[in-house]
């Protein structure tokens, strides 16, 4: 059987345990630099954002490929599964955090829901920039760079001041360029993403549109409307496809039987939970979990 996806913890060196910044050039990571391996599928237990110099390779995530083009940012989530193949000019930076490191002192640990890019399975957490917009994240990274070696008193203060002008900064070129497409400007988004996020938070234990309607004091009728007219997805088929992307993820990253996964994800009846799966994706939970073990495993017998 191959070896499951591994799970990474916050890797911890130069004392900055839960703020990392490496710069990558060519197809490798330095392993000196960077403790994990990341030549196989993966996900972490903290945030990642990768930022693309040259556009040279692709990108998986959950189960989508995306081809990486110069001057663009990729943001990822905790739990995601994701690659990066990099080709032999590829060049670009890896910053890493905790959900702790960035919301230290606030007081409000839902800081990183409320960024468009982050913990939202319905929005593409990537950016495409412009060679200006770029380069004025540019000049903040080469800022962090330069503070994150210099580990002098109060560095991680005006670290985490960084990080969060670095997320605002995207999150404003986020709105820029999607604005239209992605509806930002109805008067209703604020409250489909504060949606998205109770479900991304609660989706294992809340199954049904009545209950977080009851939580945003809105109908279910209302609430399905206004999260189908900005996302194009009902609130029903919302909850439903974020179950059933962690159902996925359960089953290529642990040995969870098909009925634990089912309990897992708060299904008492493991038959039920087997049929809609199959229904969403054409397969049975086990034929997707074969499926995908050998399809990872021809990878990394390409890549040994």
């Amino acid at each position: 059987m191959p070896e499951p996806i591994k799970t990474y913890e916050m890797p911890e060196s130069m004392g900055q345990q839960s703020f990392q910044l490496y710069e990558v050039q060519g197809k490798s990571i330095n392993k000196g630099a960077y403790p994990h391996n990341t030549d196989r599928p993966h996900r972490h237990k903290y945030y990642e954002i990768c930022v693309f110099v040259n556009g040279a390779g692709r990108h998986e995530i959950d189960f989508s490929t995306h081809p990486i083009h110069s001057c663009s940012v990729h943001f990822l989530s905790p739990g995601q599964v994701h690659l990066i193949s990099r080709e032999k000019d590829y060049h670009g930076y890896l910053m890493v955090f905790s959900k702790e490191f960035y919301a230290l002192d606030t007081f409000h640990e839902d800081l990183l829901y409320q960024l468009p890019f982050f913990n939202n399975p319905t929005l593409l957490p990537i950016l495409n920039l412009s060679p200006g917009d770029f380069e004025q994240l540019m000049r903040l990274i080469q800022s962090m760079q330069a503070e994150f070696r210099s580990a002098f008193e109060g560095s991680r203060e005006i670290l985490r001041s960084y990080l969060q002008i670095f997320l605002v900064k995207c999150r404003q070129f986020y709105f820029r360029y999607f604005a239209e497409k992605k509806k930002m400007h109805d008067p209703h988004y604020t409250m489909v993403q504060q949606f998205n996020a109770m479900v991304e938070q609660q989706f294992k234990k809340i199954h049904l549109v009545q209950d977080y309607a009851d939580m945003l004091s809105l109908s279910p009728a209302l609430l399905n409307k206004h999260v189908k007219n900005i996302t194009g997805f009902t609130a029903g088929e919302i909850i439903m496809d974020r179950l059933i992307l962690q159902a996925k993820r359960y089953l290529i990253y642990t040995d969870l039987s098909n009925k634990e996964i089912a309990y897992q994800l708060n299904y008492e009846d493991p038959s039920y939970f087997s049929r809609i799966f199959k229904k969403k994706t054409g397969l049975s939970p086990s034929d997707f979990r074969k499926a995908e073990n050998e399809k990872y495993q021809l990878y990394s017998e390409k890549h040994l």
